[in-house]
């Protein structure tokens, strides 16, 4: 994909030796913090074209909640970040300027613990931290104007608009000659990331050493394949850093940490999310690890199952799985949601309704639970009006699916013009800046619209029209 391409180019500066960073970093007058946000915006948006974000709203609360646990351990506390899951098989994550972290769904299916996973986050939030990417356009600035010029030319062009040819021109005139460089630099700063990493992992309460654990058995398992993991590509591990690393965690103390429930119950619903089996066999996979007892955690199982089981349209076996969920676990929104979705299933509307209507009782303008029940009520309840009231009750909202719902359940119930203001935004966050704008083109042509409605959208096209204007010039200029 054009955007891996765009975010390895991020790591191929050449470098001098260089100092940790400290607050009010000269690092700061290469790339600002505040720039390093708008860089972060703008690739997250280029992504959603590029990628297949997962938007699973239990998904993106676990993998924030576990991300956001670990930093607030690290020295930028304050620092925000966005942690991203993409429908990805093979074994990745990196890291951007402003904090955005994404991670593959397969390295999550491929770690044995939530340590494991957490080593990830962790090593990726301190390449954040450390201010990688400033100080290797810090360190060659020194030595190049016009390369650092080159470069941010391509990158922030090819971020921007997603032209990654002059993205990758940029990067050439900056990176010929200092190969050797180059690979010095990232030794280096995998290194450190691994070093400040563990301290994050071992601070949060997590086992430090499966970090370096799960970095050389990825290793040890990629010599059976012709290509070695993404992740090793972009995180090279050799035989001295993999030593550094486990003499770093062998300084903390076990930590003999459990996996939460959370861990389990959100790795069974990437599970079922991102499978490429017929739903039957995973089905059948799961009862027969159930059945035999093969599972690190049988309350994931029944929930996986559950899920797998409503896919496959099989309500006749799902009950038995929320009865054990339910007397076995805490009552959680998920399993409101089996319940709700199972009697969808059944074509028992008047019960789907009501096991909504009880559960936003227990847990008021919970996200997951509110798009669940006004998307039902958009498709099968036929009450746009009750959805548009449910869905304006929510903050902004990272997902474009929100928007989507909301720009529905708007036009539905006859407001037009805030149809458009929010179909705008659903299309902005999928880095469809022109048809955002048309949106908002279409809103500004509404009679009768109120004053502070009227301006909140003439603002809206203001920003985004300039963008684009922005964006087309580049494109040109290219």
């Amino acid at each position: 994909m054009r955007i891996f391409i765009l975010l390895l180019c991020f790591w191929m500066l050449p470098v001098h030796s260089i100092e940790l960073p400290d607050m009010g970093s000269s690092a700061d007058n290469v790339l600002s913090p505040i720039e390093e946000q708008k860089i972060a915006k703008a690739l997250l948006r280029q992504l959603r074209r590029e990628a297949d974000i997962m938007d699973d709203v239990e998904v993106h609360n676990y993998i924030n909640s576990l991300g956001q646990k670990l930093v607030s351990y690290s020295e930028m506390s304050n620092q925000p970040f966005s942690f991203n899951m993409i429908n990805e098989s093979s074994i990745n994550a990196f890291a951007v300027p402003g904090g955005l972290i994404c991670l593959h769904s397969g390295l999550m299916l491929s770690a044995r613990s939530e340590s494991e996973f957490a080593s990830v986050f962790a090593h990726e939030i301190a390449h954040v931290t450390q201010r990688h990417i400033a100080r290797k356009l810090e360190a060659t600035s020194k030595t190049s104007i016009p390369m650092i010029a080159a470069m941010l030319a391509g990158v922030l062009v090819g971020s921007v608009t997603g032209n990654v040819d002059v993205a990758q021109a940029g990067l050439a005139v900056a990176t010929a000659g200092n190969l050797q460089m180059q690979i010095n630099f990232t030794r280096l700063h995998e290194k450190e990331a691994d070093r400040v990493g563990i301290d994050l992992l071992a601070k949060a309460g997590f086992e430090p050493r499966d970090m370096p654990n799960f970095f050389q058995r990825i290793q040890e398992e990629s010599r059976l394949y012709t290509k070695p993991p993404e992740f090793l590509l972009t995180h090279p591990m050799s035989i001295d850093r993999a030593a550094e690393a486990m003499d770093r965690a062998e300084d903390h103390q076990p930590a003999h940490y459990r996996d939460s429930i959370a861990y389990h119950l959100a790795r069974a619903k990437v599970l079922i999310l991102t499978t490429t089996k017929p739903m039957r066999k995973l089905v059948e996979q799961l009862e027969n690890m159930l059945a035999q007892g093969r599972y690190n955690n049988e309350t994931a199982v029944h929930y996986g199952l559950a899920l797998a089981l409503l896919e496959n349209r099989q309500p006749e076996k799902v009950q038995q799985h929320i009865d054990w969920l339910l007397k076995n676990d805490t009552d959680r929104v998920m399993y409101r949601i089996l319940q709700a979705r199972l009697a969808l299933l059944q074509k028992d509307l008047a019960k789907t309704e009501k096991i909504y209507t009880q559960a936003l009782k227990i847990y008021p303008n919970d996200v997951q639970l509110t798009l669940a029940f006004s998307e039902y009520l958009l498709r099968h309840g036929n009450q746009p009006k009750l959805a548009q009231q449910l869905l304006a009750k929510l903050d902004d909202q990272p997902f474009p699916r929100y928007y989507r719902l909301l720009a529905q359940a708007y036009e539905e119930s006859g407001q037009i013009a805030e149809s458009h203001l929010s179909m705008s935004q659903h299309y902005y966050l999928l880095g469809e800046t022109r048809l955002a704008v048309e949106q908002l083109k279409q809103a500004r042509r509404r009679e009768g619209t109120d004053y502070f409605l009227a301006s909140r959208i003439e603002a809206r096209y203001k920003k985004l029209n300039k963008e684009l204007r922005e964006m087309e010039k580049k494109d040109e200029d290219s």
